[in-house]
């Protein structure tokens, strides 16, 4: 189902999950908390605002916390000493040939991230049901595995199967606006989602839940294991 910060496109309503406080919408950062810009209380609409969800109208929910992702920051200069003298040759060579164009030695500062997970606490209980659109109930929860059939139903795409064709991926995700988060300990399926899927549950062919979808191509999908964003959120399902 289409839902979303009041201030992004539109997501996927993931699942419903719990802790000692109460009931949650689960999806991702950027679904839920406008990729670290929203703050708790922010509406969180359904549909989503691209689908026509207007607040405070479509209200159905407000942002709870989310798991904040790492962008790289501004790289400062670096202080190893090889780099540095490299570069100081090469713009010795680049002088001597007239060329104005200099380098310039850095430290990269990339910062690691597991999840793109977010969760909203719901207004009204009597507005969710606890089901997935077109695949039912979720039996339980069980680790991603290489070989592993798995589906989803998203905002865009509906239901969509596949199956898990690398685990332990490492990944860079393209946040737009210059951002890019690189994230670790993924999943990797074919392209069984689209703009729009993510926060999508994947679930295996017993209906044990097994990831967040959050990113993808039009050649692959990428997918949080759902230990991580468990254990990242403190929740359970």
């Amino acid at each position: 189902m289409s839902i979303g910060h009041k201030d992004i496109t539109a997501g996927t309503l993931g699942c419903l999950v719990k802790d000692d406080q109460g009931t949650y919408i689960l999806s991702n950062n950027h679904v839920l908390a406008n990729s670290n810009a929203g703050v708790p209380g922010d509406a969180i609409l359904q549909p989503g605002p691209y689908d026509g969800g207007r607040n405070p109208a479509d209200k159905i929910a407000e942002l709870a916390r989310f798991v904040p992702i790492s962008f790289p920051e501004p790289a400062p200069p670096s202080d190893c000493p090889i780099g540095n003298g490299i570069a100081g040759l090469a713009n010795l060579f680049a002088r001597a040939l007239g060329s104005r164009t200099r380098l310039r030695a850095v430290r990269i500062q990339a910062g690691e991230n597991l999840v793109d997970a977010a969760l909203a606490r719901p207004l009204d209980m009597g507005d969710l049901r606890g089901d997935i659109l077109e695949i039912g109930t979720i039996s339980g929860v069980k680790p991603g595995e290489l070989g592993m059939a798995i589906r989803k139903s998203g905002r865009t795409t509906g239901v969509t199967n596949g199956e898990i064709q690398q685990v332990d991926v490492t990944v860079d995700v393209d946040y737009g606006s210059g951002r890019t988060a690189r994230f670790t300990d993924q999943l990797l399926a074919g392209a069984i989602s689209q703009g729009g899927d993510s926060g999508s549950a994947v679930l295996d062919t017993g209906n044990n839940l097994v990831g967040l979808l959050f990113a993808g191509s039009d050649t692959t999908t990428i997918i949080n294991r759902i230990e991580n964003v468990f254990s990242a959120l403190q929740v359970h399902f």
